[in-house]
């Protein structure tokens, strides 16, 4: 893998200087060629993994519904641009400029929500806010072991990078309206003005 130190780069964890740059070509199962960055502090050790998908591809929108234990191993790819939503608990996970790409499953999706509600229920204060966690919780734990309810796992890229793959999930082409109004999680550049979407 080319390796270069980009000097002038700042760390987003350390502030310190020059990042180290990795880029590879990779083939990616049933999305194709990528290419895989890696951006590495030498200082403090942070790393910032992302991957771009080296065809053109349409704003996509990808919906699966978890209704059995099954679906937990359903395949989920999620680019540095993509979002997901779980509408059934409120849940939205946003990109911002540190998002990571990942390749994962349904389950591991849950176990990241997971992970986020454990830290905002112990950091609750209010005793309504901490049943509402505890709830939504309990419900993914379910989910797990192939019991309640089903939920909607929706996965929207402006970019087209992310998808769900599995039987029964469907797909669409986001509409462009709707596509502008998504958080990518990195700079874009439209002719002539530099703009930032998402939030870190």
């Amino acid at each position: 893998m080319p390796r270069t130190t980009i000097e002038e780069a700042i760390c987003p964890s350390c502030d310190a200087r020059g990042l180290e740059y990795t880029t590879e070509m990779v083939d990616l199962p049933y999305l194709g060629k990528s290419l895989q960055i890696l951006l590495r502090c030498l200082t403090c050790g942070y790393r910032h993994h992302d991957f771009v998908l080296t065809e053109h591809r349409e704003p996509t929108r990808y919906t699966f519904t978890v209704a059995k234990g099954e679906d937990m191993s359903v395949r989920v790819v999620r680019s540095g641009s993509g979002t997901v939503r779980i509408p059934e608990l409120g849940v939205s996970i946003e990109p911002g400029i540190a998002s990571e790409a990942f390749v994962s499953n349904i389950e591991g999706i849950f176990v990241r929500v997971e992970r986020v509600l454990d830290q905002l229920f112990r950091d609750a204060d209010d005793g309504e806010v901490k049943g509402k966690i505890a709830a939504i919780v309990e419900r993914l734990g379910a989910l797990r072991d192939g019991r309640g309810a089903p939920v909607t796992v929706i996965l929207e890229d402006p970019f087209g990078n992310s998808a769900i793959l599995g039987e029964g999930a469907s797909h669409e082409r986001i509409p462009d309206d709707e596509a502008d109004q998504l958080k990518t999680g990195m700079f874009v550049y439209d002719p002539g003005v530099m703009e930032h979407k998402g939030e870190p």
